[in-house]
C-alpha cells in the first residue's frame, strides 16, 4: 500500500491533456483528497508535440486559479503531454554532465528537436556495479516550450516547483489512487495500457519501477469506432506478450474509448483492471470534497493526481522533474508564517522584489540628478549674466579713469559735449531760424545725428531756405529733403485746391536721414487703407488718416 504523509505546504496540481484540456485541483493539507477541482478545454497541436497558444494558456490558468480561489502565489506542478520518453545504458563512473550530453545526442535523433534543442530530466532505473554499468529512464521537451511556461508562472507569480511528463505522473498517481494496491518493496510485475487520442503507450512494470516502454501511433479518430476498438486490440495483442504480467491496467484518455469495452477485445490471460479518464467515466478516480462537483471530477486524469502527489508520497515514484527539485524541499526559497499564512518567497520572487527596489532607487537618483542639473544650470546662466555685466562695468570704468584710478572731468565732458553737439545744433535751428511761413508738425532726434522733421509751408522758397540753414548748422549730417508735396487734407479733411477763402497752396515736407516712427505709422495705415479698399471695391469710403501726437 501507499505510504501517505501530510505536508505543511500545499501544491497546486497543474495537469495539460489533449482533448481534456487543463486540470486544475488541490488536497487537503492531511489526507489525500481533493477538495478544489476545476476543468477547462484548451487545444494542443500533436503536429508540433506542445500547446497550440501559449497566451489562451495563461488565460486559463488565471481564470482557473480564480475560479478555485486560489492564490497566484501558490507553489505549482506542472504536468504536460509526453513528447519523448527513452532508456539509456551508460558507464556507472560517468558524471551528471556526461549523462546530460548523452541524452541530448541520443534525443536529438527524434524529429521533434532536429530543430528545436531539448531538456531533459532521467532517474535510475538499475545499477549493476558488477557489469559497471546503468540503466536510466529520461524525459525531454523542447526548451522553447518550457521555457514558455516557466516565465507565464513566473510573470503571474507563482512558485513553479515541477514541470514533468503526464507518464511518469499517471504512473505516480495510479500508485498513490491505490490502483497498485502493493508495498513498493513487492517485486510483481504489471503491465499499463494507456489509450491516448493519437496513440497508445504500453508500460512494463516491477512493483514501482519502470522496465520497459513502447509508444505506438494510432490515429483513432480516422477509424470508425468499432473500428477503432479492433485496431488497438489487434496491436496491442501483438505487443503484450512481450511484456509478461501478473495484471494489466487498462486506463484510456480518448474520448471514445471505453476502458471496458476495449478490455474485452484484448488478449490477456492474467487479471485486468480498467479505468476511465473521459466521458464513461462514473466515479472519480480519487476521494474528493463535497464542493466539488462529482460529475465533473470523475473524468480527473491521473497525471494530476500524479502532481498532487508530490508532496504527499514518502518514497519518489519515477521522479521525473525538469525543474530538477524536490517539491517539499526548501532548496531556492524560504517560508514564514503570517497572521496564519504561509508566506513563500521563492528565488524568482526575491530576484524581482531587488529589481523593483533598484529601478525605484534608479527612477529617485534619476529625479534627483535633473533637480540639481537644471538648479545648476539656472545658477550658472544667472552667475554668467552677473559676471557680463560686472565685465561690462569694469570697461566702462577703464575707459574713463585714467591709469591711476582718477576720473578725467575735462576729457568726460569734451566727450559728452562731442556726443551731443549734433543734436544741440538741430535743437537750436529750430528755436531760432524757423521762416514765418513754416509751421513744423513732427520733430525726430536719435543718437544726435538720425533727423526726421515734418512740416508744413504756404511757400517753397521758404521750405528751401529751412533745409539749408539746417545743413549750415550741421554741414556733416546726410539729411535730405526727402518729401515735397502740395498738400491735398488738411486735418483730415479734404483740401480744395481752388477754394477762394485759402488764398494759396500748402506744401507738405519732410527732412531726414532716417525713417521716422511717425512715417513707419503712417505706411502701416496706408497700408491697412488699401487692404480695406481692395476688400470693398471702388466705392469704398477714403480711409481716415490716424493722429499722431507730434509730442513723441
Amino acid at each position: 500500500m501507499a505510504n501517505f504523509i501530510s505536508s505543511n505546504k500545499q501544491i497546486v496540481g497543474v495537469s495539460i491533456t489533449p482533448n481534456i484540456g487543463v486540470e486544475v485541483a488541490l488536497l487537503d493539507k492531511k489526507t489525500p483528497t481533493v477538495i478544489k477541482y476545476a476543468k477547462r478545454f484548451l487545444e494542443y497541436n500533436f503536429a508540433t508535440r506542445e500547446i497550440q497558444d501559449y497566451e489562451a494558456f495563461r488565460a486559463v490558468i488565471v481564470d482557473l486559479f480564480k475560479e478555485l480561489d486560489i492564490s497566484l502565489k501558490s507553489s505549482v506542478y506542472v504536468t504536460l503531454p509526453n513528447v519523448h520518453l527513452d532508456f539509456e545504458s551508460l558507464p556507472l563512473i560517468i558524471g551528471d554532465d556526461a549523462i546530460s550530453n548523452a541524452i541530448l545526442s541520443k534525443a536529438e535523433d527524434s524529429y521533434i528537436f532536429k530543430r528545436i534543442e531539448p531538456v531533459s530530466a532521467w532517474a535510475d532505473l538499475v545499477t549493476n556495479s558488477q557489469t559497471d554499468k546503468r540503466i536510466i529512464v529520461y524525459t525531454s521537451f523542447q526548451d522553447t516550450a518550457i521555457n514558455q511556461i516557466k516565465e507565464i508562472f513566473q510573470d503571474l507569480g507563482c512558485d513553479l516547483v515541477g514541470i514533468e511528463s503526464s507518464y511518469s505522473a499517471i504512473i505516480r498517481g495510479l500508485y498513490f489512487a491505490n490502483v497498485i494496491n502493493f508495498d513498493k518493496n513487492e517485486n510483481e510485475n504489471w503491465n499499463l495500457l494507456l489509450v491516448n487520442s493519437n496513440s497508445y503507450a504500453l508500460f512494463s512494470m516491477q512493483g514501482i519501477r519502470l522496465i520497459d516502454y513502447t509508444e505506438v501511433p494510432l490515429a483513432i479518430k480516422s477509424f470508425s469506432i468499432e473500428e477503432a476498438y479492433q485496431a488497438i486490440a489487434t496491436s496491442v495483442s501483438q505487443i503484450l506478450p512481450n511484456f509478461p504480467a501478473k495484471k494489466l491496467i487498462v486506463l484510456s484518455q480518448a474520448e471514445d474509448i471505453c476502458a471496458e469495452v476495449l478490455k474485452t477485445q484484448l488478449t490477456f490471460d492474467e487479471e485486468i483492471i480498467t479505468h476511465d479518464c473521459n466521458k464513461y467515466s462514473k466515479i472519480p478516480p480519487i476521494d474528493i470534497s463535497s464542493s466539488v462537483m462529482q460529475n465533473e471530477a470523475a473524468s480527473m486524469t491521473y497525471a494530476l493526481i500524479g502532481a498532487l502527489a508530490t508532496d504527499h508520497l514518502e518514497e519518489k515514484v519515477l521522479d521525473l522533474n525538469l525543474l530538477n527539485q524536490n517539491a517539499s524541499s526548501s532548496d531556492g526559497y524560504f517560508s514564514f508564517e503570517f497572521k496564519e499564512k504561509t508566506i513563500v518567497v521563492t528565488q524568482e520572487i526575491a530576484r524581482k522584489a531587488l529589481l523593483a527596489i533598484a529601478g525605484c532607487l534608479f527612477v529617485l537618483f534619476g529625479i534627483l540628478y535633473g533637480i540639481f542639473y537644471l538648479v545648476d544650470i539656472g545658477f550658472n546662466k544667472q552667475t554668467n549674466a552677473y559676471q557680463t555685466k560686472i565685465n561690462s562695468t569694469q570697461q566702462e570704468i577703464q575707459a574713463i579713469t585714467g591709469r591711476d584710478g582718477v576720473v578725467d572731468i575735462e576729457t568726460l565732458v569734451t566727450r559728452v559735449i562731442d556726443l551731443n553737439k549734433k543734436a544741440i545744433s538741430f535743437y537750436d535751428s529750430i528755436a531760432t531760424d524757423i521762416p514765418q511761413s513754416v509751421w513744423l508738425q513732427y520733430y525726430y532726434n536719435k543718437n544726435g545725428d538720425k533727423l526726421a522733421l515734418e512740416g508744413v509751408s504756404a511757400n517753397i522758397a521758404d521750405i528751401y531756405n529751412y533745409y539749408k540753414s539746417l545743413k549750415v548748422i550741421s554741414p556733416q549730417s546726410s539729411i535730405k529733403l526727402n518729401r515735397l508735396q502740395i498738400l491735398t487734407e488738411i486735418n483730415g479733411q479734404d483740401y480744395d485746391l481752388a477754394a477762394p477763402d485759402l488764398g494759396s497752396k500748402y506744401y507738405d515736407f519732410e527732412i531726414s536721414n532716417v525713417k521716422s516712427p511717425k512715417s513707419s505709422l503712417n505706411d502701416k495705415d496706408k497700408k491697412d487703407g488699401e487692404n480695406k479698399n481692395d476688400a470693398q471695391g471702388d466705392n469704398a469710403p477714403a480711409t481716415d488718416l490716424v493722429p499722431v501726437d507730434i509730442n513723441n
